[in-house]
């Protein structure tokens, strides 16, 4: 058996008012969002060589709201294997708890996820509070997910959302009711305004040089070794404000440019939005700065937030990574925010 240790006052601070949170235990992990949806993730160890597979738990804050569940078998790098291209194109994935079968998913291979259902939800989450064996199995062929770090993640989820000690908790199961778990907040509703185009545009020669010394920032957090490829551009946000760029950095598999608002006439008064941003573009009229960030080189775990254009700023519409580097899909395994708005 795992001997489980938890204190909740060394093991993490007590959330009252959080407005996120994301934590990491070994191969499990917990995200949850500004709107108190909690994802929980878990992976197979990271010493595993090969047939990788990945859970995610979603849950909405509030009472009696239904967990739910999907596994995800590793796409990435896999199209060349045996495996990969003896799997039909669609077949029956079997859960083994413990060497008890509790049932099948039916796996796409064009996609490698599935729902769970209700029966294999509960028996991951009573198997996850103890050291257990967690297989997903098709013919011979066996993914195993690691159960390593899961008491404190499913710990933390219980916490964050005031679950510890009901009935329906993660891990720290009671008898109280669900009167008392923390409330969901409503998406922040973000009103965008339009912009025509995300083409380039010319200053006066005189203006550009003002803001070349005007738009600078510490050698720790901008710079790049070619003094060409720090040009500023400019793009027409309104008839009163411009958005002005530079490269800021770059790295052996990323970089980022420094994006500010600044008024179209002196005094130009610029305000940073970040220095990690990886594009701005217009879609649909809307105006978004994004930031998109390998975790490493072959991307399979990032991290993104992007910026809408409400008018006089640009502002946070969506943060949050892709889950941990753990190869299990180009593009990383899953979304999983810290933040989420609606953009009207």
């Amino acid at each position: 058996m795992k001997k489980i240790i938890l204190s909740l006052h060394l093991l993490s601070l007590i959330f009252l008012d959080a407005k996120s949170l994301s934590f990491q235990h070994h191969d499990w992990q917990v995200v949850c969002d500004n709107t108190h949806t909690c994802r929980i993730a878990g992976y197979s160890s990271d010493e595993s060589k090969e047939n990788r597979v990945s859970i995610l738990f979603t849950r909405k804050a509030g009472q009696g709201e239904p967990i739910r569940g999907e596994v995800q078998l590793a796409s990435a790098y896999v199209e060349d294997t045996k495996l990969f291209q003896e799997l039909p194109s669609l077949f029956k994935l079997e859960l083994l708890i413990d060497n008890k079968s509790y049932g099948f998913v039916s796996m796409d291979k064009a996609k490698l996820v599935a729902p769970l259902s209700q029966r294999q939800i509960e028996g991951l989450l009573r198997a996850l509070r103890k050291s257990s064996s967690i297989v997903w199995k098709y013919k011979k062929t066996t993914w195993k997910l690691s159960d390593e770090g899961s008491s404190a993640v499913l710990l933390k989820a219980d916490e964050f959302q005031k679950r510890i000690g009901t009935r329906g908790a993660f891990f720290k199961k009671g008898k109280k009711g669900e009167e008392g778990v923390l409330k969901a907040k409503p998406l922040p509703i973000l009103k965008v305004q339009d912009i025509e185009n995300d083409k380039e545009i010319v200053l006066k020669e005189s203006f550009v040089k003002k803001l070349d010394d005007l738009l600078s920032l510490g050698e720790e957090e901008c710079w790049v070794d070619d003094e060409e490829d720090n040009n500023l551009v400019f793009y027409k946000l309104s008839s009163t404000k411009i958005l002005a760029s530079r490269l800021c950095w770059r790295a052996a598999y990323n970089a980022g440019s420094a994006y500010w608002v600044i008024n179209s006439k002196p005094p130009f008064n610029p305000d940073l939005i970040t220095s990690n941003g990886t594009a701005y573009y217009v879609d649909k009229h809307m105006g978004t700065i994004s930031e998109n960030q390998k975790g490493r080189g072959i991307g399979d775990c990032w991290s993104y937030s992007s910026y809408a254009w409400t008018g006089k700023i640009f502002e946070l519409s969506s943060e949050g990574t892709t889950g941990l580097c753990r190869v299990i899909a180009g593009g990383g395994a899953w979304q999983l925010p810290t933040f989420v708005s609606s953009v009207k």
